[in-house]
This record gives C-alpha cells, sequence and structure tokens, in this order.
C-alpha cells in the first residue's frame, strides 16, 4: 500500500512519503543515484544500491517508509526508514531505523549539498509526523552526516535525544607533491617501510609478485575472494562471506552494482598465481574504501595485508587516489598507515509522548545510572578509542618508540 503526501518548503516544494517494500527504491533508482553523483558528500554507502542489496538479502519482507524532497523533478533528498516492531525491556515498541546493518559500514542520508538545510527541515517535518513509531534507532551514523544534523532538529522540537559513540575507522590521506614519490609513506614509521621492503623481497624469492585488479564483477574472482577471507579465522569462527547465503547475497548484488557504476575494486596480491591477500573494495571520487580484506594465513609473517594495501596505493596515480579509507572499526594494523580518524555513532529520536519519555527512560537515563553505579567512566568523546588488534606481521616491539 502507498501513501502519497505533499507540503510547501522554501526551494524544496515537494514531499513524498511512500510506504511498501523494496520496489519503492528501485522506483527512483536514477534519480537517487543522481544525487549521490552531484552531493559533495562522497561517501558511497548512502547509494540507493546499497539500501537495495540491504532489503533483498537480510530483510525482504520489510516495511520500508521512504521519504523523499523533490523540487520539481529533480530528487533533492531522501530519508529511507523500514520499520520494526520488537521487545526491549519487556515493552513493546515500534522501532524506525535506516536499511543497514554491519556489512552497510556506514548509515546516512543523500542530501544535496546547495540545499541541506531546507532539505532536512522538510524531512524531519514528515518524519516526526509518521504514525506508528516510538524510537528512531539509527548505529553507525558517521560524523557530520545529515542524519547527525537531523537529530539536532529533533532536538531542538522538544524531542528526547541521545547520542553515542560507537567506534572509530582509520583513513589516509594523501597528496602527490613534486619529488615525493609515495606520499602514502609519509606519515608511516622507518622500521615499518623497512618490513615492507623485506617481505616484499623474500616472496619475489619465491616466484613471480603481482597485483591483479578487477573492476567488474566477475564470478571466480568473486569465489577467489570468498575463499581467501574465509580460509582464517573467520571461515573458523563462521563469520566469514561464504559462511551465510544471506550475506554472500549482499556482497554478490553490491559487486554488480559497484560493477554497473563503475567503482568497484577487487584487488588481489597474487604469488606463483596464488592469490595470499585479497581486498573487496571500491574506488569512488578517488578515493578507495576497504569494505572487506582477507589473507593466507600461511604467509602472514610477511604481512601481506600490508603489502597489498601498499601496492593498490603505488598505483594511486593511475587509479586517481587521495585517500585511503579502512571504513571497519580501527585496529592496531591500520594505524601503521593512517592517524586520522572518522567516528561513528549510534543515535536515538523518542517520539514526543508519554511512552517515548518513558523508553527514553528506561534505555538512555536509567543505563547512564547504571553506569555510575558501577563506577563505569563516562566516554570522553574527545580521546581516541583504544586499539585492540595485533599487528599481523610487526610485533608492537619492533615498532619505534
Amino acid at each position: 500500500m502507498v501513501a502519497a503526501r505533499q507540503e510547501s518548503w522554501k526551494s524544496v516544494p515537494i514531499v513524498r512519503v511512500q510506504t511498501g517494500g523494496v520496489q519503492l527504491i528501485a522506483e527512483i533508482a536514477n534519480e537517487w543515484r543522481q544525487l549521490c553523483n552531484e552531493s559533495s558528500d562522497e561517501e558511497i554507502f548512502y547509494r540507493p544500491e546499497w539500501a537495495e542489496a540491504y532489503l533483498r538479502a537480510f530483510d525482504p519482507g520489510a516495511e520500508l517508509v521512504l521519504i523523499t524532497a523533490w523540487a520539481g523533478a529533480k530528487l533533492r533528498g531522501v530519508l529511507p526508514l523500514v520499520r520494526h516492531r520488537v521487545v526491549a525491556f519487556g515493552l513493546p515498541m515500534v522501532k524506525l531505523t535506516l536499511p543497514a546493518n554491519v556489512h552497510c559500514l556506514r548509515a546516512g542520508l543523500a542530501i544535496n549539498s546547495g540545499e541541506e538545510a531546507e532539505v532536512l527541515q522538510i524531512l524531519w517535518h514528515a518524519a516526526k509526523n509518521l504514525q506508528h513509531w516510538d524510537v528512531i534507532d539509527v548505529s553507525d551514523v558517521v560524523e557530520n552526516n545529515g542524519f547527525n544534523h537531523l537529530l539536532a532538529l529533533a532536538k531542538s522540537d522538544g524531542f528526547l535525544t541521545a547520542r553515542r559513540r560507537t567506534s572509530q575507522s582509520l583513513y589516509l590521506k594523501f597528496e602527490a607533491s613534486p619529488g615525493a614519490q609515495t606520499p602514502w609513506m609519509a606519515g608511516t614509521r622507518p622500521k615499518f617501510r623497512s618490513h615492507l621492503r623485506r617481505a616484499k623481497r623474500q616472496l619475489a624469492e619465491q616466484g613471480p609478485l603481482v597485483l591483479s585488479h578487477y573492476d567488474y564483477a566477475d564470478p571466480a574472482a568473486l569465489s577467489k575472494f570468498y575463499d581467501l577471507e574465509a580460509s582464517g579465522w573467520k571461515g573458523a569462527n563462521g563469520t566469514a562471506i561464504k559462511s551465510d547465503p544471506q550475506t554472500r547475497q549482499f556482497y554478490d548484488l553490491l559487486a554488480h552494482a559497484a560493477e554497473r557504476d563503475h567503482y568497484l575494486s577487487l584487488d588481489f596480491l597474487e604469488l606463483n598465481g596464488k592469490p595470499i591477500a585479497g581486498h573487496f573494495g571500491f574506488n569512488c571520487h578517488g578515493r578507495y574504501f576497504l569494505a572487506k580484506a582477507g589473507y593466507d594465513e600461511a604467509y602472514k609473517h610477511h604481512g601481506p595485508g600490508h603489502l597489498l594495501v601498499n601496492e593498490i596505493l603505488g598505483e594511486s596515480p593511475q587509479r586517481g587516489l587521495h585517500e585511503f579509507d579502512f571504513c571497519g572499526p580501527a585496529t592496531w594494523d591500520e594505524s601503521r598507515w593512517a592517524s586520522t580518524r572518522r567516528t561513528n555513532y549510534r543515535v536515538f529520536i523518542f517520539r514526543n509522548s508519554l511512552y517515548g519519555r518513558l523508553l527514553y527512560t528506561l534505555r538512555i537515563s536509567a543505563w547512564d545510572r547504571v553506569k555510575k553505579i558501577l563506577r563505569r567512566p563516562q566516554d570522553d568523546e574527545s580521546a581516541p578509542l583504544e586499539l585492540h588488534s595485533k599487528p599481523q606481521a610487526i610485533s608492537k616491539d619492533q615498532a619505534d618508540a
């Protein structure tokens, strides 16, 4: 069933609210992609193919509420919401969230850059007047995305809101300059660079060491990556892509969509024709997004993952790269390359009702009091989160002081 609503709002004259299934995304996919292409926000995660892949793979029967802002025939903003009926604290509630999960890496809004304030206002006005919701709960919202600004609008409107820092991701930004052959190495340590040279030399002594790149969804290349990713601890834990048919479907759908829109990047470091490290990544607007990585643990002491990153960065001029985004929660391995972080949040907007205030008290206020009783430290968002992972090939005592 599809319902429509129209309102006037400054330079954005029409807002549409539609309720249905995943087919709603397909109906405006071309306009949505054009909006993303014209936006100054270069994140790929807010494109329609990501929402569609999530729904088809993980939540095919979901009730989608699609709020869109239009100026004539031009799409100016999209707020896709999924309605779920859940139970929390023993109480039933209706939750609205974005169509995304941990595999989508980041959740956010596609909004026209020149009209962000007006578009956000009209999207929020439509969202707050929706029927049948108690809380808007969205994870993996990156700092400065429009959804964070939507949270501020809700708060100024008298709604109870909360934001919790959940993770940070590392990224490496670099700029080629005269005489600088490897600008991405500028922030790395001498011992790390020495290790890369030594490891590459040792592997090359065993046979041809080459970088293989695919910008199309070759079935053999996809299977090769899935097998490589599952060959280590992810396969043993059942968390590899190929361990779950739904997850495999999601990445297959993304690969074909990214091929169509020319931003797929499957990369392998191969020794004697055998992959020893692989990336399921994306190259869009000069940014390399690393979605998934895998390596052959038989070569872990050589750091094949680091070598693959270095080989990809070595092709920056050909690929037009100026940033390498590790995307996932920051690890010690990645800190060998990068130190700059993006922060991700989980955000809540509670309905401005008695029941909404009760849920806020149980979910936010009461939990904050429990943490004080247990003497758990408050999160200092100005401090970087601790890196927990162990290095892939270099121990910390080998690193520079």
